[in-house]
Parts: structure tokens; sequence; C-alpha cells
């Protein structure tokens, strides 16, 4: 759930970062989240080149290029440090579904797969519809969006510390 937070954090609230900047053209604001979301399938495609790297590197990976591009935006003055930031944090969420599924599947049976990954995708699509909920309310109590998605960059980084403390062990993901 807390990876479909993260990964719908941007594609949610990118606009109204850009928009906050003092951008009124949609094309730009349209532009910016498509720059992002070119960068979420370039870290998905990535995937089948790092899968190697083992699921808690692939984690340490994901969640750290969040908390690096969640925290330029929140701290963004102008759009190109936004959408940087946006880049940054997109090609991490990419590289994250993959490797929260395969870890999540992984070690089910053959015949249970199909349930794991049903049970999956409706708890990343719950994080989508909590997304716009936590961070607006993340905003409301800090002040701004940028102090909300400051804070899910904060809980990225210590996603990443968990990961390498408690995470996963380094074993192959299956291909």
């Amino acid at each position: 759930m807390f990876g479909g937070i993260v990964f719908y954090a941007l594609i949610v609230h990118l606009p109204y970062v850009i928009t906050g900047l003092g951008v009124a053209d949609a094309a730009l604001i349209g532009l910016a989240a498509a720059i992002a979301s070119l960068a979420t399938a370039a870290g998905a495609i990535s995937f089948r080149f790092l899968v190697k790297l083992g699921t808690k590197n692939l984690l340490a990976l994901a969640f750290g290029l969040a908390a690096v591009g969640l925290s330029l935006v929140s701290v963004a003055g102008n759009v190109p440090l936004a959408i940087a930031g946006a880049v940054i944090a997109s090609a991490g969420t990419g590289v994250l579904l993959p490797t929260l599924l395969t870890w999540a599947v992984n070690g089910l049976e053959y015949q249970q797969r199909g349930r794991g990954t049903g049970i999956w995708t409706g708890t990343l699509f719950i994080g989508q519809f909590l997304t716009p909920i936590v961070l607006g309310a993340a905003a409301a109590g800090l002040g701004s969006l940028g102090f909300a998605l400051g804070a899910l960059g904060i809980a990225c980084a210590v996603a990443l510390l968990a990961v390498l403390v408690r995470g996963p062990r380094l074993v192959p993901v299956s291909q």
C-alpha cells in the first residue's frame, strides 16, 4: 500500500506543484507529467536489466530514487528542478512496482500466484485511493503540498533504511 502511495504521489500531485510554481499553461503542465511518466516507464523497463541485483538492492534503489526525487520536488523553486525531481522519483517508482510484485509472488506456489497478484494489485489500488487523502491531510497539517511531498520523501528514506537493515534477503529474483 505504501508503494502505491509513493507511486501515485506525483501522478496525482505534480500538476499542482507545477501550477504552484506559477505555470498556468496546460501544455507545459501536461509536458511535465508526460516526462515524469516516461521516466516511470524507463524505470520499469530497466527492471529487466537490474533484476540480477536482487530484491533488497532493487528496493533500496527504488526507495532511494523516490526519496531524492520527492525531496527535490518538495523544495523546487522552479519548473526545471521540479521536473528533474519528478523524473528521479518516477524512475524509482518504475523500478519499485515490478520489484514489489516479484517479491510478493516469488515465494508463492505456482497455483497461488494469480491470487497473490490479485491481492497485491488490490493493495496497490488502495494506495492509489489513499494518495490524495494522505497527501491532502499531510499538506493541511504541514502547511503546504511541498512539505507533504518532502515528508513522503523522508518516509521513502526511512523505507530505504528499513530495507537495508531488515529487508528481504539478498537473493536474485526469478525472471
